[in-house]
């Protein structure tokens, strides 16, 4: 597929991602109107479906139609600690994925769609919120996932495509971090979905910001995160080591307050 079906691509999914996302403070969370698309050849599992028709995780697709895009997210505020968390969010959990689905979500007026990773979690304990969650099952929608170029618009933006092009695959990506996979045991703050699903969810707040998978390693639930290794090998100066070291010690400072967090509610 040409490089302009891509670019456009990123586009347009990141502004329905935007859109769909919601918090008790839209102004904070917004993400900027801009991003960058990268694509690898690598191959992914999953499968691609239509509005409101999903797949679990073990189906396949045509591998060799599929393509990693890597939208590149700006946010206007990071959450550097657990209170603005806990603040914005309406819901805070910990628990375990047990299912995944893919899930585009069309926009019919615009025509085209945004991937979404549906899942199925597990909720082992309610942090804030709704108690009666505690031990149910809850639905969340996370940004990232596989989407056609049929779905994304491509057959309106570009008449020429053939059938074979319109089906071709991306596995979409968001600063690097994959979205959710079945067996990943999180901690999630979450808030109430609100666009026109058809059925009730959640989305995580801030994207992933809110949200820390549990490391077996260092018995820690720990948030994705930059390549501060590869920041600190690149820097000129002893001001920019400065700057990045302050970024490290944020994401252990909250990744120690998120532990505790449960370690407590335990």
């Amino acid at each position: 597929m040409k490089k302009k079906k891509f670019v456009f691509f990123c586009l347009l999914s990141f502004f329905a991602l935007s859109a769909c996302s919601n918090t008790n403070d839209e102004s904070q969370n917004k993400e900027q109107d801009e991003s960058r698309l990268t694509a690898e050849n690598d191959k992914p599992r999953g499968s691609t479906k239509e509005e409101g028709d999903t797949d679990s995780e073990e189906a396949s697709v045509d591998m060799d139609n599929v393509t990693v895009a890597d939208a590149q997210l700006s946010f206007i505020f990071s959450y550097d600690d657990v209170e603005h968390l806990m603040r914005d969010s309406g819901l805070s959990v910990e628990g375990e994925v047990v299912a995944t689905e893919n899930y585009v979500l069309m926009d019919e007026e615009v025509g085209f769609g945004s991937p979404f990773t549906k899942l199925t979690f597990k909720v082992n304990q309610v942090l804030s919120g709704d108690s009666s969650l505690e031990g149910l099952e809850i639905t969340i929608l996370e940004g990232g996932g596989y989407i056609t170029a049929e779905q994304d618009g491509m057959k309106d933006k570009f008449a020429d495509l053939t059938e074979e092009e319109l089906k071709e695959t991306s596995f979409v990506i968001y600063n690097g971090h994959r979205p959710s996979v079945k067996g990943d045991i999180l901690v999630a703050f979450l808030a109430k979905g609100s666009s026109e699903t058809g059925f009730e969810y959640y989305s995580f707040i801030g994207a992933y910001q809110s949200k820390f998978e549990y490391d077996e390693n260092s018995k820690k639930y720990v948030r994705p995160s930059e390549n501060y290794d590869e920041w600190v090998a690149g820097v000129n100066t002893r001001a920019e080591r400065s700057d990045i070291e302050e970024l490290i010690q944020i994401e252990e400072d909250i990744n120690d307050e998120v532990t505790k967090l449960v370690e407590e509610a335990e």
